[in-house]
């Protein structure tokens, strides 16, 4: 009995890590200009590890880390001067959505004054230039 619910849990756990696998082979492909704006910005990262940490990211974390979330704060710093820190998305691929590779949509953090918020937020880039074009969080 106790190797047969051995045999089910890693079953389980392979499926799952299959079928996590198999979502991110098949998200959106960044445009050129996005993947140059993301690879410029791995670049900059300190060490070999984040370099390759961040190398193998999705194309959502990708676009969320390197394109997104400085607009992100920006947009909440003219809400709230004191937005100091944002998040988007989590460990957890479920809360990034990249939709097509010029639109984003997922959960995300915010740190003001006031401590953390949590939000949702779609973000719209341009695939011709790489650029954020809105971010709009939802409260």
């Amino acid at each position: 009995m106790l190797k047969r619910t051995c045999t089910a849990g890693l079953l389980l756990a392979f499926a799952a890590i299959t079928a996590a696998q198999t979502s991110v082979q098949h998200e959106p492909t960044l445009s050129p200009a996005q993947e140059a704006i993301v690879s410029r910005k791995i670049a900059t990262l300190k060490s070999p590890a984040e370099r390759k940490m961040a190398e193998s990211w999705s194309n959502a974390k990708k676009m969320a880390e390197m394109i997104c979330r400085p607009a992100a704060l920006t947009a909440f710093k003219k809400q709230d001067k004191t937005a100091d820190r944002v998040f988007l998305g989590t460990d957890d691929p479920a809360t990034l959505t990249l939709e097509s590779n010029t639109h984003l949509s997922g959960s995300g953090e915010v740190r003001t004054s006031k401590g953390w918020k949590d939000f949702k937020f779609t973000c719209k880039v341009s695939a011709e230039t790489g650029k954020v074009t809105s971010f709009q969080p939802v409260f």
